[in-house]
C-alpha cells in the first residue's frame, strides 16, 4: 500500500491570486493526494471561492478548514495535523501564492516514501524555490533574487546559531512553501511553530527541531515550487532580503494583500472571469481526451493547416479549407472507398441521406427538409418536453442533485420517439448502450467495419427499422408516415429514420451536458438568467467549442489540389471540425469568434439537417438552467472509448442544496 500524501495550504485573503495555485495542484502528474486549505480569517471570500472551484472541478479530496489564530505557522500546523488525522503518512506544504511544478507531489512521494515502497525514505525534504515568471519581475531582479537566496543558504551553513552540537546534521534551508516531511517526524518535532509570520520564521524553526532528532533530511533540487515575488514588488529587493534576514526590515503592515483596494478587487474579477473561461474550455478538452486518449493528443499536436497521416488520410483543420471541401461535392465525395458510405451502406443500404451525394441527395433532402424547419421542430420540442423541463426546473430549484446526462437522454428519447412514432422504450438505456457500441466500431485507421461489426450494427438498426415500419404504414404526423406520403419506399424511409435516431440522439446527448458544463464552469450561467437574449449566442459559442461531430470524412473524387497541396483521386480527407472551430478563439460567449458561419454544422448541401432540432432542445434546457443560475457541478465523469465525446455523468446541484444529498 503506497503512502498517503496530504498537502496543507495556508490561505489569507487570496481570492484575487489563488486560481493559478489551484490549477497547479489540480494538474499534478501524481493526483493521489489530499489537500487541506486553511482559511486564516479571510475577509474576501477566499474559502467560498476555493470550495466552489473544487466542486466545479470535481476535486473531492480538497477541503477547507478554518484557523482563528493568526499566522502562517498556526495555519500550516492546523492544516498538516488535519492531514494526519485524515490518514496521511507523508506531508507537504505550499502557500496560496505559489505554483508547485507538475511533478511536485510525485517528487515529494519519491523522497518521503519508505524504501520498501520504492522511495528514498527521507524524513524531511527542503525543495527548490524559484521565482514565478508571470509576475512581471525583470530578468535582472530575478537573477539578483536567486543569487541572494544562494548567498543566504551558504551563510546559513556557517552561521553560529546553526552549528550547535545539539544538531545531528548540517544546516539546511527549507522554505515553508516547499517542504515535505513524514507525519511521524512532524509530530515528533512538534510541528510548525504556531506563530505570526512577523514573529518567527516557522520553517527555520521546524528544520532545526528536526535536526535535533535525526540526520535523515535533505535538500532536493527535484522538488520544485515557483514562489511569488509580491514582497519584492511591494517593498523592493533590498528590504525583502532584510525581511527574510531575521525581520531586520519590518514595516507597519506586513500583509501585502489588501482585499479592500480597488486594484485587488479588479484583479480578482479579471482573473476570475478569464480563469473561468479558460477552465471551462480545459474541462471540455478533457472530455475529448477521455473519448480518444491516443488520437486526440496526436491530432491536437499536428502543425499547420493540413497533414498527411499514414493509414488515415490528409487531416485538415483550417476553417476556410474545411468550408471549401464541404461546398464542393464534385471534388470531395461522401461515397466510395474511404468515405462515410463505407460505414453506413453495408448496414442500411445506399439511400439514407448521410451516405449520399449529388442529385439524389439533393432530391431526398428537398423532400424531408420541411420536416426539420426551425418552426416545425420547435413546436414538436416544446410540445414534447415542456412538462419534462418543468420537472427539471423544480428539481434543480429544490436543491436536488440532477444528472444532466440522464436528463439529456430522456429528452432526446421523448423527442425522437415523437418524431418517428415509436415508444420511448425503444429509445431507452439499452438503445443508448447499443448505439454507443456500434458507433464505437468506427476508427480513423480503418476504412470500414469488419463482417462481425457489420452484422452487429445491422441487428441494432434492423430493430429500429422494424419499429419505424409500423409508423410508416400508419396515418399520422410522424416522420415515417410523412416520408411515405412524400413517395419514399418503406426501406428508404425506415433507413433514414434509423440514422436519424442514432445520429440525433448521440450528438444531442453529447452536446447538451457539455454545453451546460461550459456555462457553469465559466460562470456564465447567471448572466444568461438576466439576459435571455444572449442565449442564442451562448449556445452557438458552446457548439463552436465542443463541435459535437469532431471529425468528418470525404473521398477525393478526382486529382485536385487543396490549399496548394496536391491530392490524388481515392485519397481520404479527414476534416477536423473540432480543430477548425474550437481553437479558433478562446471560449467567450460574449465575443463572436470570427466568421465561421456555424461550420460545426457543416456547410452547403450537407449542412446538418438536424441543426434546428439541436438548437430548440438547447434553448429549452438552457432556460431551465438559467432559472436556477446558482448551480454548481458536484460530480462529473467523462465517457471513455466512445466515438462522440461526451460525459458519462454530469451531476449538478443548486448551491445551498447540499443537505438534500
Amino acid at each position: 500500500m503506497s503512502a498517503r500524501l496530504g498537502i496543507a495550504v495556508p490561505v489569507l485573503n487570496e481570492r484575487a491570486w489563488i486560481l493559478p495555485t489551484l490549477e497547479a495542484l489540480r494538474d499534478q502528474e501524481d493526483p493521489d493526494f489530499d489537500v487541506v486549505f486553511v482559511d486564516n480569517n479571510s475577509t474576501d471570500g477566499s474559502a467560498a471561492f476555493i470550495e466552489e472551484t473544487a466542486a466545479a472541478w470535481g476535486m473531492t479530496r480538497w477541503r477547507v478548514i478554518h484557523e482563528a489564530q493568526k499566522g502562517t505557522g498556526a495555519a500550516a500546523d492546523t492544516g498538516l495535523r488535519a492531514c494526519i488525522e485524515g490518514g496521511a503518512t507523508i506531508l507537504g506544504r505550499t502557500d496560496a501564492d505559489c505554483l508547485p511544478r507538475q511533478d511536485w507531489t510525485a517528487a515529494l512521494r519519491r523522497c518521503l516514501a519508505p524504501v520498501e515502497e520504492g522511495g528514498l525514505g527521507l524524513g524531511l525534504v527542503g525543495g527548490s524555490l524559484l521565482p514565478r515568471r508571470d509576475e512581471g519581475l525583470s530578468k535582472a531582479t530575478i537573477g539578483a533574487l536567486m543569487g541572494a537566496v544562494a548567498v543566504a543558504e551558504a551563510f546559513g551553513q556557517v552561521r553560529p546559531g546553526n552549528r550547535s552540537t545539539q544538531y545531528q546534521g548540517p544546516y539546511m534551508m527549507a522554505a515553508g512553501c516547499n517542504v515535505g516531511i513524514t507525519s511521524e517526524l512532524y509530530l515528533a518535532a512538534g510541528g510548525f511553530a504556531r506563530t505570526r509570520i512577523e514573529d518567527l520564521h516557522e520553517d527555520r524553526a521546524l528544520v532545526n527541531a528536526v535536526r535535533r532528532l535525526t540526520p535523515n533530511y535533505a535538500r532536493r533540487r527535484d522538488v520544485v515550487v515557483f514562489g511569488s515575488s509580491r514582497r519584492v514588488k511591494a517593498w523592493g529587493l533590498a528590504k525583502t532580503l532584510r525581511w527574510y534576514k531575521d525581520h531586520s526590515y519590518r514595516p507597519n503592515h506586513v500583509d501585502i494583500r489588501d482585499p479592500e483596494s480597488d486594484r485587488a478587487i479588479n484583479l480578482a474579477e479579471r482573473r476570475e472571469d478569464q480563469g473561468g473561461l479558460e477552465l471551462a474550455q480545459r474541462r471540455d478538452r478533457a472530455v475529448m481526451k477521455a473519448a480518444h486518449p491516443v488520437a486526440f493528443p496526436l491530432l491536437d499536436a499536428l502543425p499547420g493547416r493540413f497533414t498527411r497521416l499514414p493509414k488515415v488520410g490528409t487531416f485538415v483543420k483550417d476553417p476556410a479549407l474545411l468550408r471549401e471541401v464541404f461546398l464542393d461535392q464534385t471534388r470531395f465525395a461522401k461515397t466510395g472507398p474511404g468515405s462515410p458510405s463505407d460505414l453506413w451502406t453495408p448496414i442500411l443500404g445506399p439511400d439514407v441521406l448521410i451516405n449520399m451525394d449529388g442529385p439524389e441527395h439533393a432530391a431526398l433532402r428537398r423532400k424531408i427538409g420541411p420536416l426539420f424547419t426551425p418552426a416545425s421542430v420547435s413546436a414538436i420540442v416544446e410540445d414534447s418536453l415542456t412538462a419534462t423541463t418543468a420537472v427539471l426546473r423544480e428539481r434543480l430549484a429544490s436543491g436536488e442533485r440532477v444528472d444532466l446526462v440522464q436528463h439529456a437522454k430522456h429528452a432526446a428519447s421523448v423527442v425522437i420517439a415523437r418524431l418517428v412514432g415509436v415508444s420511448t422504450d425503444v429509445v431507452g438505456d439499452d438503445f443508448f448502450r447499443q448505439a454507443a457500441r456500434v458507433t464505437g466500431y468506427v476508427s480513423l485507421t480503418r476504412r470500414g467495419l469488419t463482417e462481425r461489426q457489420q452484422a452487429d450494427a445491422r441487428a441494432v438498426m434492423d430493430s429500429l427499422r422494424a419499429t419505424a415500419a409500423d409508423a410508416y404504414r400508419a396515418d399520422g404526423d410522424t416522420v415515417p408516415a410523412r416520408l411515405r406520403r412524400l413517395g419514399l419506399s418503406e426501406e428508404d424511409a425506415t433507413g433514414v429514420v434509423a440514422v436519424l435516431i442514432v445520429t440525433g440522439t448521440e450528438t444531442l446527448v453529447s452536446f447538451l451536458p457539455r454545453m451546460s458544463a461550459l456555462l457553469i464552469d465559466s460562470g456564465w450561467l447567471p448572466r444568461l438568467a438576466d439576459d435571455q437574449a444572449s442565449a442564442d449566442a451562448a449556445i452557438n459559442e458552446t457548439l463552436r467549442v465542443t463541435a459535437p461531430t469532431p471529425v468528418t470524412l470525404r473521398r477525393v473524387a478526382a486529382d485536385t489540389s487543396l490549399g496548394g497541396k496536391r491530392l490524388r483521386a481515392g485519397e481520404r480527407v479527414v476534416l477536423g471540425t473540432y480543430w477548425a472551430t474550437s481553437p479558433f478563439a478562446p471560449f467567450n460567449p460574449s465575443a463572436a469568434a470570427g466568421d465561421l458561419k456555424r461550420l460545426w454544422f457543416g456547410a452547403g448541401a450537407h449542412f446538418c439537417l438536424g441543426a434546428p432540432l439541436a438548437m430548440a432542445q438547447a434553448h429549452l434546457l438552457l432556460g431551465a438552467l438559467a432559472a436556477v443560475p446558482e448551480l454548481r457541478i458536484v460530480e462529473r465523469e467523462a465517457a471513455r472509448g466512445v466515438l462522440i465525446p461526451a460525459y458519462a455523468r454530469l451531476i449538478v446541484q443548486r448551491r445551498g442544496g447540499e443537505d438534500r444529498g
